[in-house]
């Protein structure tokens, strides 16, 4: 085998390069996971492994390392590219559940949504806890009570707490969600989601927007957030570039007849310090009086 054709994305972890290379950023972690629980069958996946292995919306950042569960008694933090995470028995559980994925032992989904929630940063946390409404069928209060009960005296467990009370299952990707984590850090009033507009060419059809502020005179502010998954969608689903492009323009022609504006922005824009907060400002979206962030 010549040199080259091998690759380690992790370490002692060798795969082939070109397998590798025509993976996406998004599939690469999760084929990491698989191929260390394939190597040894006694890994434990915790946090935001897990919630990767759970297909929960986890940013790529927070996916650098790999996390076990392991007793709160064993070593514990981080060795190399390993964190293992101490987790403790929950009360009336006789020891931290686990369950079985595709054939890989993770922490429980229970588990493994509040360690994520105690942990990762705001806008992130959220994007976690908007999926976890749908994958667990819960209310945003029953987060909390599962934050309440699976985070017990765990560092983080006041920020939990406060992602919960802000989780909305209308919310329709993760990129979304970061997007509206950042706002609530800026202090911008909380947007409405998915938010119905009339199609002013055919009344009855309805156009949804990501998310919306209508203010006290009336004027009604759009945002839609721009992901590559939503345009690939687009494009399965409406032919050619040039067709997606025209669909799109459309329908924001339309959007601006009922609306005062439309905002668009990227994750770029998202995760860039204070750009999303000035975006928003030059449009005139209302923030809170104080926003206690």
């Amino acid at each position: 085998m010549n040199s080259g054709e091998l690759t380690e994305p992790f370490p002692q972890l060798f795969g082939r390069s070109a397998f590798w290379s025509e993976l996406e950023r998004w599939e690469r972690p999760l084929v990491i996971i698989k191929s260390l629980a394939r190597h040894d069958d006694r890994l434990i996946f915790a946090s935001f492994s897990a919630a990767c292995v759970f297909g929960l919306p986890v940013s790529l950042e927070l996916l650098e390392d790999v996390y076990l569960a392991v007793s709160p008694r064993s070593h514990t933090g981080k060795a190399g590219r390993f964190v293992r995470c101490g987790v403790r028995p929950t009360p009336g559980i006789p020891t931290f559940a686990r369950g079985t994925v595709h054939g890989i032992h993770v922490t429980s989904p229970e588990q493994t949504v509040v360690d994520c929630l105690c942990t990762a940063p705001f806008p992130q946390a959220l994007a976690i806890a908007d999926a976890a409404l749908r994958f667990l069928g819960i209310s945003p209060d029953e987060l909390g009570q599962l934050v309440r009960r699976y985070g017990g005296r765990k560092r983080g467990v006041r920020g939990a707490l406060r992602v919960a009370s802000y989780a909305d299952a209308r919310s329709q990707s993760g990129g979304e969600s970061i997007a509206r984590g950042v706002m609530i850090q800026e202090g911008f009033v909380v947007p409405d989601l998915q938010v119905a507009f009339p199609d002013v060419l055919e009344p009855w059809q309805t156009f949804y927007v990501d998310g919306a502020w209508i203010l006290d005179d009336g004027s009604k502010l759009v945002w839609e957030f721009d992901g590559k998954d939503k345009y690939t969608r687009f494009a399965g689903e409406h032919g050619d570039a040039v067709t997606r492009m025209m669909h799109e323009r459309q329908r924001e022609s339309r959007l601006t007849a009922v609306c005062d504006a439309v905002i668009r922005f990227d994750y770029r824009t998202v995760m860039a310090p204070g750009a999303l907060a000035r975006l928003l400002d030059a449009y005139g979206v209302p923030r809170i009086a104080s926003s206690g962030s």
